[in-house]
Parts: structure tokens; sequence; C-alpha cells
């Protein structure tokens, strides 16, 4: 059970350091990403209770044998209650985070939120597996990176949000973008085994989805540490557009 343990958590914990590397103007503390990893714990039993509420009103019934099914539960037992569950987790943890005073750093713990869930899923996943090593190594090269990238997006425009953009596109996109990325992997992933046929266009389809929420990723990225940058350099001298003093007289 140990060593299905530890095999879970490796690659969150992988992708966990690489996002702390990534924050190098400003590193957050240790503690407080490990205790975002612990809310994004915590999110998966608010997963399970806005699931549940979900099955009850209707919206899906775990259908998985028709494309329609798979599409709803897709999004009603997946995407939704797990995108919104990391938001409320998110929110709780950041409201009165001192640490949350850069434009990155909402990437750097929604990151952690999403891993932390994304970790605990995958103990799940591997406790029930009867091949837990096979299980484990495609859920480490697909659906932990799907959780940390769709965490990423969130983090991205909340950020936004925070810092001072309050257009109604953005508080909408920090949920709806998450959802809408987390809904088409998952509708991908279900319909493969109802189109045995059309597999290998499916598997196209999901691997051209993953390569571009990576580049999507790696944008949002760099463009919130580039504006991290922008806000702490120092402004240019009056008169001249770099920010290297200007000559003293005589010189």
């Amino acid at each position: 059970m140990l060593l299905i343990i530890i095999t879970a958590l490796i690659p969150a914990v992988i992708l966990g350091w690489w996002i702390y590397q990534k924050d190098s103007l400003r590193p957050e503390p240790l503690r407080m990403l490990v205790k975002a990893f612990l809310y994004g714990v915590g999110s998966t039993f608010v997963t399970l209770v806005i699931t549940q509420l979900l099955g009850i009103v209707g919206l899906f019934t775990y259908d998985l044998g028709s494309f329609s099914g798979a599409v709803s539960t897709a999004l009603f037992a997946a995407a939704l209650p797990e995108e919104m569950a990391k938001l409320l987790m998110l929110w709780l943890f950041l409201r009165n985070n001192p640490y949350y005073d850069e434009y990155f750093d909402g990437i750097v713990y929604a990151a952690c939120v999403g891993l932390g869930f994304a970790g605990t899923e995958n103990i799940l996943y591997l406790v029930q597996s009867d091949d837990w090593i096979g299980t484990g190594i495609v859920r480490g090269i697909t659906a932990v990176p799907a959780h940390f990238a769709i965490a990423c997006a969130m983090g991205y425009f909340y950020s936004k949000r925070h810092f001072g953009d309050r257009s109604t596109v953005t508080a909408v996109c920090v949920l709806a973008v998450p959802v809408l990325i987390h809904w088409v992997y998952d509708a991908l992933a279900f319909s493969e085994g109802i189109y045995p046929a059309l597999s290998v266009v499916i598997n196209g389809l999901f691997l051209l989805l993953i390569w571009r929420v990576y580049k999507s990723t790696m944008n949002r990225i760099n463009e919130l540490q580039q504006r991290d940058h922008d806000r702490m350099s120092p402004p240019p001298f009056p008169g001249n557009d770099s920010t290297t003093p200007p000559p003293l007289p005589g010189q």
C-alpha cells in the first residue's frame, strides 16, 4: 500500500517542485505550498458532495454506453464538480493569504491545490486497479499533468481578477475555462470505449488537446512572470527611457 501511495504521488510532487522552481522572483514559503496541497486533498471530499447533488437532480446517470451519456457524465460527474470544488478551496486558501502579492502566485497556489486533488484521485485509482503500475504510469503522464495544467489556467484568471481586471469575461473564465478544458479531456477519454473503430482519431484528438493545453499553460506562466517582473522593476528616470540613471554633469 505504501508503494502504491508513493507511486501515485510522485507525478504530483515532481510537478509541484517544477512550479516552485519557476517562482524565482519571490518564492512562496514551502509550508504555504504544502498547505495549498492539503486544501486540494480536501477538495476531493467537496467534489463528492457536489457530484451527489448533481446526480440527485438527474443531470447525469454514469451512462458511458452512448456518446451523449459520456459527454454529460464528463461534464456533470467530473469537470464541473471537480473544478467547482478546487475553485472553492483555492478561494478559501487565498482570501486571507498575506503572501499572495504577485500575479504568478495565483498559478503557483492553484497548481498546488490542483495537484493535491490529482494526487488523492490518483491514489484512489491505483488502489482499485489490478495493474496499479500500468495505471500509475498512464495517469502519471496524462491525468495528473492535465489537472496541473487546468489548475494553472484557473490560477491565471484568478490572479488577473484579483489584481484589478474586474471584467465579467475574466470573472467567468476563472471557472469556465478550467471546466471546458476538463470537459473536453474527459469526454474524449470516455468516448474511446464507445467507438473502438475511431480510437486512433480519438487518441489523436486527445494528444492534440494535451499539446495545446501544454502550450497555453506555458504562455500563461510566461505572461504572469513578465507582469510580476514589470511591477517589480523601478520606473525609468524622467526624460530617460531606460532604467539606467542619467550621467552626472561633466561626464
